[in-house]
This record gives structure tokens, sequence and C-alpha cells, in this order.
């Protein structure tokens, strides 16, 4: 076991010869043996233990134990206690994940000041059972290789030794560890999994663990490729200075388009049930398509599929007069004569007749069912109308600013200019009006 774990920290990269580490010990034989490994092959070790206070007086006993076998050994230890239950009633977390994050948090910190590394002791039965897990709850292709050997900060130096060996080692060099009760309670679906379904597998056909340990480490490698294949068509994506991502669809569905969504979409709350109704609506080409993810909002567009932040509630500026217009008002309004109105400007700005205009003026996105009679056409038309005819795509279309008067709407900004207000010859007094950068036309 000692040259198996010497092995996998020297191909992992987890640790270099007699690199200090801190070690997660929380009393269990995983742990304990883990301790007295890195020691052997001459780790200096640091201990910290987590006292989740779950338990009552068993999680106190835990923690004595862990204290007094650093003692001991002339082991540094460091004790830590977390408020799981606050943190639950704040998140509404499981105890699980809430202890997990609460740990890992703790963990990051200690890394922080060093030792750098922090070593836990998950073995090869428990790279199965998340493996079964993730299938079970869906967690797409990144849950193919089960829990990883290391990142930067947390290793895990057994993660190719089984349970089994690990108690063999601990019985032969007589490793005192104490027993977690709830490891028993098969409510916890990974006890189910450790207690039944892969006794049951290794009932049906002997060496199925075994066998199943081996093909983790080929789904890694898929894993691998699969997160390369992905990254590489993600790198046709384009974002712009408002943050919005976009993809061409053809490259999501010409290659392994669940694949891509999971490498795009992950870490922004989109449930993988959630993936195929969005390949569907891709492939159904339903235009205008929304999702709804962690802060962020997914688009299916004519040719693109489009990820832009969530909608804030929107800004709406009014002004009583042309000196009325606030410093954060995408808009500047000056006063100038008919023979300054030049044409070629560009589509942020507009040329008004002044006498046409009736304050105040409001600059707001524009709304389902609003209006307007564009200049030469001869009659209204809806503003949704108009964005389509101009094909204006879908996640730019909702920040497009109209500008209205005391009326009506007399600006689609960036589009067109309604009818009666436009500076024509013979006007005597012309508002020059200008969308700025900052503003939602500048995203267009």
């Amino acid at each position: 076991m000692i040259d198996e774990v010497r092995r996998t920290m020297r191909v992992h990269g987890l640790a270099l010869p007699g690199q200090p580490l801190w070690v997660a010990v929380s009393g269990g034989i995983d742990s304990m043996v883990l301790l007295h490994v890195l020691r052997s092959l001459g780790h200096p070790c640091r201990v910290a233990h987590v006292d989740h206070g779950l338990r009552g007086p068993e999680s106190d006993a835990d923690r004595e134990f862990v204290v007094a076998h650093c003692a001991e050994l002339g082991i540094p230890c460091t004790v830590r206690r977390v408020d799981v239950r606050t943190r639950v009633e704040a998140n509404g977390e499981s105890l699980q994940m809430a202890a997990r994050a609460l740990r890992l948090e703790w963990f990051n910190e200690l890394a922080s000041s060093g030792p750098e590394r922090v070593a836990l002791a998950h073995h090869a039965d428990d790279a199965l059972e998340s493996f079964f897990l993730g299938l079970m709850r869906g967690l797409g292709a990144g849950g193919w290789s089960g829990i990883r050997p290391g990142n930067e900060v947390l290793i895990r130096p057994l993660i190719r030794v089984e349970r089994s060996t690990i108690a063999a080692y601990a019985k032969e060099h007589g490793i005192p560890w104490r027993e977690d009760a709830s490891n028993a309670d098969v409510s916890y679906a990974r006890n189910r999994i450790r207690h039944e379904l892969l006794p049951l597998f290794e009932q049906w056909r002997p060496g199925t663990r075994r066998n199943l340990a081996r093909n983790m480490g080929l789904f890694a490698e898929l894993d691998q490729l699969a997160r390369e294949a992905g990254d590489a068509i993600i790198q046709k994506a384009r974002i712009d200075p408002a943050g919005v991502i976009r993809i061409p669809l053809s490259a999501v569905v010409d290659g392994a388009p669940l694949i891509v969504l999971h490498r795009l979409l992950r870490g922004k709350g989109f449930h993988p049930d959630r993936m195929e109704d969005i390949l569907r609506a891709i492939h159904d080409r339903r235009t205008g398509t929304r999702f709804p993810g962690d802060g962020v909002e997914l688009l299916v567009d004519r040719d693109e599929l489009v990820i832009l932040p969530a909608g804030s509630p929107p800004a709406i500026w009014r002004f009583a007069h042309a000196l009325d217009v606030q410093p954060d008002a995408p808009l500047r309004i000056m006063p100038t004569a008919f023979d300054e109105v030049d044409p070629t400007v560009g589509p942020w700005t507009a040329w008004m007749d002044a006498d046409r205009v009736r304050w105040p003026l409001e600059l707001r996105p524009w709304r389902p069912g609003d209006r307007m009679r564009p200049h030469g056409l001869g009659g209204s038309k809806l503003i949704s109308d108009i964005l389509i005819d101009a094909k204006v795509p879908g996640d730019r279309k909702d920040r497009v600013l109209v500008l209205a008067d005391a009326d009506r709407i007399i600006w689609l900004c960036g589009h067109r200019i309604a009818e009666g207000v436009k500076a024509s010859m013979g006007a005597s007094r012309v508002l020059r009006l200008d969308l700025l950068p900052r503003g939602a036309g500048a995203q267009f």
C-alpha cells in the first residue's frame, strides 16, 4: 500500500517527497491510516480536525481522540468547530452539503498560510460511490471520473487504494480509530451504494468492484478528451463588452452537443435535465426560447446560442427640458441649428424639430404593445415588428431603448425616428440627440 500511495502521489503530482502537509483527520479508519502512511513516507504532517457538532457527545469524543493521538505522537493539531445547522438554515443546503462546504472553506484557509496542500482520505471505494451518485443525480460528463486525485490545494493520496486494503493496513500496524455510526445509516444514498449496491454487484459477478475501479481510470481519460473537445468548440464563442456570450448554433449541434452544453453552462445553475430541453429548442429552431440560470439567462437565437446576464429592473430616465439630462443617463440633448444637421453621423444620433417635441421626455426600454409611427411609413407599427424586420438578435432586442415625449414614441433609438418630429428644411430650432456608448444601444 505504501508503494501504491507513493506512485499515486508521483503520477498525479500531489506532493513532492518530504513536502509538509496538512492532513484532515476525522478519527475514522481512513484518515487515521492516511496520517500514518504520509508520515511513513517522510512528510512532516499537521493535523486539521473539523468538529461539526452534529452528533453531540460522539463529536466531542472524536475531537478528544484525535487531539490525544496527535499529542501522543507529537503531531501539531488544529481544531475548528463549525456551525453546520446555522448554514443549513441560511442557505437551505442539506446537512452533508453544508458540512462539506464549511470543511472546504477552512481547508483552503489553512492552505493559504501553509503548508500549501491538504491531504484528504478519500479512497477508491469513495470514488466508485461518487461515480454512482453522479449517475443517479445526472451530473453529466463531469462525473464520469468520480473523485479526482487532487487540485492545487486538496490532494487524495489514497484514491487508488481500496477500503479493504486500508482496513488490513490498520490492523497490521495497530492503528486506532473511531467508528462513525452514521456510516452504517442506509437512509443516506452513499451508504446504500456502499452496503447494498456494490456488494450486490460483487455477488452477481465476483471481481466487479475491481473492474469498475479500472474503468474509472478509462472514464477519467475520456472525460479529459471530452473536456478538450468541448473547450475547442467553446473557443468559437464571442464575449462582448457587456459580458454577453455568443456561440454559433452550428458549433453546438455539429459536434458533441450535450458535452458542449455541459461545458458551456457549467456552474451557471442549469440542471442536467434542462440540457435536453435546450438541445430540443435548438434542433426545433424555437427562436426566442429562454432558459433562466443562476444570474444568467440562455437564449436560443436565430443562428446563435446567447448567454446574457440576468436582467435587472429596467432603468427609466425622465427629462423636463434639454438641460435636465441626468449625468447617468445614456443620452445627450443639444440645441442646434438646421445647417448643422449631418445625417451621416450614424443611427445613434437623431435630429429633431424642437418645436414638434412635447416635453417632458422619457427614455426607457421598449415594452410589449409599444407602437410608433415611423417616418415615411404612413402608419403605425409595433416596436416588436420593427425590430423583427431589422433582424435584431433576441438578446439585443430586449435592451433597445425608446424615447417618448408627452404624446408618443418619437425615437426607436438606433433604428427609426417618428413621423412629424424629424428636423426638416425650415425648422427654426433643432435638437441633436445622441445615445451614448454606455447605453443599451451601444451593444448592437
